[in-house]
């Protein structure tokens, strides 16, 4: 079953990479990284349940100002009806625990979705790692905010996933009940 996904992922990958795009400069695109984090509440959240199956908005936030603080966070929540009505799943990533999650959320009111603690067993930083939002030359994390269209597709640049250039427009668009374009 795994084989035949793997190889599902790679052919997709391959039509995609041949095939032109209508109306614009083809865009690179590969397959979001798995990852298995703890949510909020302590519950340990497999990603891949959502890939394939719906689209997703990814946000790296700073978990030491925590997720109240980060505007893109901040605004999805507000706009979560009209974010969900347009069948977007939105997902937070931070270095915080899941206690730190669930005391932004005191600070403010509940995240109606997911805030994952970016903090691994074996790998520290796992999902900051494989999404490229940790610079080892240096050490730091950085925030961003990543689309992932339904078949579980991240736009790509030399070979790392690449944030959106404009975070504000996608987040109004998505808080609008629109895919953004």
């Amino acid at each position: 079953m795994i084989s035949c996904l793997v190889w599902l992922g790679y052919r997709n990958q391959q039509q995609l990479e041949r095939s032109p795009q209508s109306g614009g400069p083809r865009v690179a695109k590969r397959l979001a990284p798995r990852v298995e984090l703890y949510d909020q509440k302590s519950q340990l959240v497999k990603f891949e349940r959502y890939l394939g199956r719906t689209k997703m908005v990814v946000v790296f936030f700073d978990g030491e100002t925590g997720a109240d603080a980060d505007p893109w966070l901040t605004q999805l929540r507000n706009h979560h009806d009209q974010v969900k009505a347009a069948g977007v799943q939105v997902i937070g990533i931070g270095l915080a625990t899941p206690y730190a999650n669930r005391e932004a959320e005191k600070r403010s009111q509940d995240f109606p979705f997911p805030l994952l603690s970016d903090i691994g067993k074996d790998t520290p930083a796992p999902a900051h790692t494989q999404w490229g939002r940790f610079d080892p030359s240096d050490g730091t994390f950085q925030t961003g905010v990543f689309l992932v269209d339904r078949s579980g597709m991240v736009e790509t640049q030399a070979g790392k996933f690449k944030p959106v250039s404009d975070p504000q427009t996608v987040v109004t668009a998505l808080c609008a009940g629109r895919w953004p374009e």
